[in-house]
C-alpha cells in the first residue's frame, strides 16, 4: 500500500504541477512566516524579522524545486524527459529503429502468440467444479507372467460406487469407433458416446435440458435413451427446447431424448445413450472404456488406490479370462492426463520460442551498442555538464524501454492477426470452451516480455557507453573512429546470435529429417493407388448390409478403369479398430478386422502363405480368417500357421486359411500389430469401407462412383471419397505441424541473426570510412579491405558456430522422443548445419563489406 500510495503521489505530482507547486509554495511561505513572528518575539522589528527569516530560510525558488523533487514530480519529469527524448531518437533515426523494432516484434510477438497457447491448453483450469478432485482409473493386472493396464470391469465401478468410501462418483464413458446412422429426421453418420449412469455427476456437469443417464436406463432390456451434445442439438434441432421426448434413431434402434448436454463438453459428440454390459460379461476387465472418478475431500490418492485394489482382490474373476496373479489400481490427475501431452508438446516450442526472443535482444543490442558509438561525443558533453553514470545509463535504458515497448506494441499486433493461423498447425488440441485468445493474462505477459527484453538488450550497451572519457571524447568531437565490431562487446553479440540460431537450425534440421524418413517407411501398401469410399445402408434390417456390399463391389468390378475392388471395416490410417483376445498360446489382444474377398488385391496386401478368400468360403458354414505375419509370429512360433485353429475370446476355433503381409494401420510411426481378417457375414457386421486400386493412368470420377452406389442401394449415406495419400497426410499431421512450427522457428532465427550480423558490419563500414581510405591511399586492394571487414565478423560467427554446436548437442535431448530413426545428435545433420549457418553469415558480412571496397580514399580524407 505504501508503493501504491508514493506511485499515486508521484504521478500527481506530475499530471498536476501547478497544484503541488502551490501547495509546496504556501507551505514555503507558512514555515517563512513562523520564522519571522519567532524573530519579532526576540525583538527584532517585523521588516527585519522578515529580512533575517528570508536569509535563514534560503531560496524559495530552491526550496520549491526541492520540495518538488521529493514529492517525486522532478523524478518523474526527468523520466518523462528521457521518454520524450527517446521518441525522437526514434523519429530521427528512421532506419535502424525501424530494423529494431521489427525484430523485437518478431520475438515478442512468437512469444505472445505461444504463450496464448499456453495459456488455454495449460494455465487455466478444466471447466468443472473442484477439478482438482477428477482422476482417471486403470488396473494394473498381471496374467501368465505379462502385466498390462486395463480398464476396470463394470463389476469393479460398481463395487467401488457401493463402497462409497474413497470415491464420491465413479463413471465410464467412451466415444465408440465408428461413426453411427442417427436418423433424427435427415439420416447421417455422427459420433455417438456411451456412458454409464454416473458419468456426468463425476464431472459435476447438468443437463441443460432434461435429465442425465440413470441406473435403469443402463439395464439389459430397458427402453433406449440418448442424450444430444450441445452441437447436435442447435444444428439439427436448432436449439429448441421441447426436444425432450422426440424419438430418434441410433443404428437404426428407436432412442427417447431425454438430455441436451451444455456447450463444450464433448462438443466432438453428437449423440450420448447408455453403456450396457451382458450380465456374462460384467467382470471382463478389458482395454476399451476408460474409467473417471470423484475423490472424496480429504482423500489422497495412495489411500485411493490402496483401498480400490483391495475391494478389486476381493471380486470374483471373469470365467473368459485367465485368473489375475496381481491386480494394482492406479490413479492419474485429470489435470495431468489431459495437459500432459500438451505439456510434451509446448517445452521444445517454447524452448526455441526463448531462444527467438533471445536472439532479436542480441541483434538490438548490437544495433544499440553501434549506434552509442555515434552518440558517444553528444554522452561526454552531458557528462562534462554534470551528469553522472547512473543518470546516462538512465536514459538510455529509458530509450531502451520505448524501444522495446514499440516493439512490444507491433508484436501483440502481430501475434493478433497469426494466431489462429499458430492454432491450426500446433499439434495439440485446445479445449473449445477456452480457446486461445489475447485476453488480460496476455497482454500482461507482453508488457512483461517487453520491459524485461528493455532490460536484457539495453543494459549491456548503456553500461558500456556511459563509460565516457569526457576529455578524450570530447577532443575527437565529431569524429568517426573505431568501430563496433572492433570492439569485444561487438565480436561477443555475433558469437552469441550464431550460437543460438545453430541451436535452432539443429533441432528444425534434426525434425525435418526425422520427418523424412518418416514418410518413407514402408507401410505394407501403397497408399498412392489406392482410393477408398465411405458408404453404409440406412436400414439396419438383418441381412442388408450382406447384400449390399457384395454386390455394389459386383458393379464396381464391372468398370475398366478399376484393377481390383474390396471391402474392410477399418481402413488403414483412419478408422477406428476392434480390438478382440486371442487365448491361442496365452490371452493376447489383437486386431479384428471385416472383409470381403476382393480386399487384399485392392490394397496391394500379398498373401504369404496359404490362399486368398473367396465368396464360398464367405458363405461356407466353416469359420475360417487370415492372419498377418505379426500375428503368426507371435502365436504360431513353432512352424506354418495355415490349416491351425484360432481360439478368440467369445468366439468359436477358426480355421487359418492363409498369412498376409503386415500393414502399419495406425501409420507409420506405429510398428505392425498382430492382426485377424474375419470374412464378412461370418460374424457380426460392422459398416463397411470400399477400397478400389484404378488402373494406371486411369481417372475415377466421384460422382460417378456415387451414382453407382445409390444405384445398388438407394437408401445409403456415402461419406468422403478420397486417396490413400490423403489418410497418410492426415495421418503424420502432427510430427508434420511439429516439423513445420520448428522449422519456421529455426528460418526465423537465422534470419534474425544474419540481419544482425549484416546491421553490424554496415555500421562498422560507416564507421571505419576513414580508415578504410587511409588504408587504400596506402596501398591496400579493394580485395584486401573487403577481407579485414569480412574477417572481424567471421571471427566471433566462428565461435558461435563451435559454441552453438555443443549447446545443441545437449538441446536437442528435448525432441529426441519426437525423432523417428534418427538421434538427436545426428552427424550428418550437425554438419549441414554447420556449414549452411557459415556460409550465411560469411554472405551476410560480405553484403555490406563490399561498400568499403568502393570508398574513395580521396574523399575519405576530405572527409577526415
Amino acid at each position: 500500500m505504501r508503493i501504491l500510495r508514493l506511485a499515486l503521489a508521484r504521478c500527481r505530482a506530475l499530471v498536476r504541477r501547478d497544484v503541488v507547486a502551490g501547495e509546496i509554495r504556501d507551505e514555503m511561505q507558512f514555515h517563512l512566516q513562523m520564522r519571522a513572528e519567532e524573530y519579532e518575539q526576540r525583538g527584532l522589528e517585523a521588516d527585519d524579522a522578515r529580512r533575517a527569516a528570508a536569509r535563514r530560510f534560503g531560496s524559495l525558488v530552491l526550496m520549491q524545486d526541492r520540495g518538488y523533487d521529493v514529492r517525486g514530480g522532478g523524478m518523474m519529469e526527468t523520466v518523462l524527459q528521457d521518454v520524450r527524448y527517446g521518441v525522437r531518437l526514434l523519429l530521427k533515426h528512421r532506419a535502424s529503429s525501424s530494423i529494431a523494432i521489427l525484430t523485437l516484434a518478431v520475438g515478442i510477438g512468437v512469444s505472445t502468440a505461444l504463450f496464448s497457447v499456453i495459456d488455454a491448453a495449460l494455465l487455466r483450469p478444466l471447466p468443472y467444479p473442484n477439478a482438482e478432485q477428477l482422476v482417471d482409473i486403470l488396473v494394473h493386472a498381471t496374467r501368465d507372467g505379462d502385466s498390462g493396464h486395463y480398464a476396470p470391469s463394470m463389476a469393479e465401478i460398481r463395487a467401488w460406487r457401493e463402497s462409497g468410501r474413497v470415491l464420491a462418483q465413479v463413471g465410464a464413458g467412451r466415444v465408440t469407433g465408428f461413426p453411427r446412422i442417427v436418423d433424427a429426421g435427415q439420416p447421417e453418420r455422427l459420433i455417438v458416446g456411451e456412458a454409464s449412469e454416473d458419468f456426468l455427476e463425476v464431472y459435476g456437469v447438468k443437463p441443460l435440458l432434461g435429465r442425465g443417464i440413470q441406473l435403469e436406463d443402463a439395464r439389459e432390456g430397458a427402453p433406449l435413451v440418448a442424450l444430444l451434445g450441445h452441437g447436435y442439438w442447435q444444428s439439427r434441432f436448432g436449439g429448441t427446447p421441447d426436444v425432450i421426448g422426440r424419438i430418434i434413431r441410433i443404428a437404426g434402434a428407436p432412442a427417447t431424448i431425454v438430455g441436451v448436454l451444455p456447450a463444450g463438453f464433448y462438443s466432438e459428440t453428437a449423440v450420448w445413450q447408455p453403456e450396457r454390459a451382458a450380465a456374462s460379461r460384467l467382470n471382463f476387465r478389458g482395454s476399451g472404456t476408460p474409467v473417471r472418478g470423484r475423490l472424496r475431500p480429504g482423500i489422497t490418492f495412495a489411500q485411493a488406490e490402496r483401498e480400490l485394489t483391495a475391494i478389486s482382490m476381493k471380486l470374483p474373476p471373469d470365467p473368459d479370462q485367465t485368473q489375475a496373479t496381481s491386480v494394482r489400481v492406479e490413479l492419474t490427475s485429470l489435470y495431468d492426463e489431459e495437459t500432459g501431452g500438451s505439456g510434451r508438446t509446448i517445452t521444445p516450442l517454447a524452448c526455441a520460442v526463448s531462444l527467438i526472443l533471445l536472439i532479436a535482444c542480441v541483434n538490438v543490442a548490437g544495433l544499440l551498442l553501434a549506434r552509442g558509438a555515434i552518440r558517444e561525443p553528444e554522452l561526454a558533453v552531458r557528462a562534462s555538464i554534470g551528469a553522472g553514470r547512473a543518470r546516462l545509463v538512465r536514459q538510455l535504458l529509458t530509450e531502451s524501454l520505448v524501444l522495446s515497448l514499440a516493439g512490444g506494441l507491433v508484436g501483440l499486433i502481430l501475434a493478433w492477426t497469426s494466431l489462429d493461423a499458430l492454432v491450426t498447425i500446433i499439434p495439440m488440441s485446445l479445449p473449445t470452451n477456452s480457446p486461445a485468445a489475447i485476453n488480460l493474462p496476455v497482454l500482461g505477459f507482453t508488457a512483461v516480455v517487453s520491459v524485461a527484453s528493455a532490460v536484457v538488450f539495453g543494459l549491456m550497451p548503456a553500461l558500456r557507453i556511459s563509460r565516457v572519457r569526457m576529455g578524450a571524447q570530447l577532443a575527437v568531437a565529431g569524429r568517426r573512429h573505431g568501430s563496433p565490431l572492433s570492439r569485444g562487446g561487438g565480436q561477443l553479440l555475433i558469437a552469441a546470435e550464431v550460437a543460438l540460431a545453430v541451436v535452432l537450425l539443429a533441432g528444425a534440421g534434426l525434425m525435418i529429417r526425422s520427418f523424412a524418413r518418416l514418410v518413407e517407411v514402408d507401410l505394407g501398401f501403397d497408399p498412392d493407388a489406392v482410393l477408398t469410399m465411405e458408404v453404409e445402408p440406412i436400414d439396419p434390417a438383418p441381412g442388408v448390409r450382406e447384400q449390399y456390399y457384395p454386390a455394389l463391389l459386383s458393379a464396381f468390378r464391372t468398370l475398366p478403369e478399376l484393377a481390383a475392388a474390396g471391402a474392410v471395416d477399418s481402413l488403414p490410417m483412419r478408422d477406428g479398430l476392434s480390438v478382440g483376445f486371442v487365448t491361442t498360446g496365452g490371452q493376447t489382444n489383437l486386431i479384428m478386422k471385416q472383409i470381403l474377398p476382393g480386399y487384399f488385391e485392392a490394397i496391394g496386401l500379398p498373401v504369404k502363405l496359404g490362399r486368398r478368400p473367396t465368396e464360398s468360403d464367405r458363405t461356407g458354414a466353416e469359420q475360417v480368417v487370415l492372419i498377418n505375419e505379426e500375428a503368426a509370429r507371435l502365436f504360431f512360433p513353432g512352424g506354418p500357421p495355415v490349416g491351425k485353429f484360432l481360439n478368440m475370446l467369445g468366439e468359436r476355433p477358426r480355421r487359418i486359411i492363409g498369412v498376409v503381409g503386415n500393414v502399419r494401420h495406425s501409420g507409420p510411426l506405429w510398428a505392425p500389430k498382430p492382426e485377424v481378417y474375419l470374412l464378412y457375414g461370418q460374424t457380426a457386421p460392422n459398416p463397411l469401407s470400399i477400397v478400389l486400386r484404378p488402373r494406371a493412368s486411369a481417372t475415377l470420377s466421384a460422382d460417378r462412383l456415387l451414382q453407382m452406389a445409390r444405384a445398388v442401394g438407394p437408401q445409403v449415406l456415402v461419406g468422403r471419397i478420397r486417396s490413400g495419400s490423403h489418410d497418410l497426410a492426415d495421418n503424420v499431421a502432427t510430427p508434420r505441424h511439429r516439423t513445420l512450427l520448428l522449422s519456421l522457428l529455426g528460418g526465423l532465427g537465422m534470419l534474425l541473426t544474419l540481419v544482425g550480423i549484416f546491421s553490424m558490419t554496415a555500421y562498422a563500414v560507416a564507421r571505419r570510412t576513414q580508415e578504410i581510405g587511409i588504408r587504400m591511399a596506402f596501398g591496400a586492394g579493394p580485395a584486401d579491405v573487403v577481407r579485414a571487414m569480412v574477417r572481424d565478423a567471421a571471427w566471433p560467427a566462428l565461435l558461435g558456430l563451435a559454441v552453438g554446436m555443443a549447446g545443441a548437442f545437449y538441446a536437442t535431448r528435448l525432441i529426441a522422443s519426437f525423432l523417428f530413426e534418427t538421434t538427436s545428435h545426428d552427424p550428418v545433420t550437425f554438419a549441414a548445419v554447420a556449414v549452411l549457418m557459415g556460409v550465411a553469415a560469411l554472405v551476410a558480412a560480405w553484403v555490406p563489406a563490399r561498400r568499403a571496397a568502393r570508398v574513395d580514399p580521396v574523399i575519405a580524407l576530405r572527409a577526415e
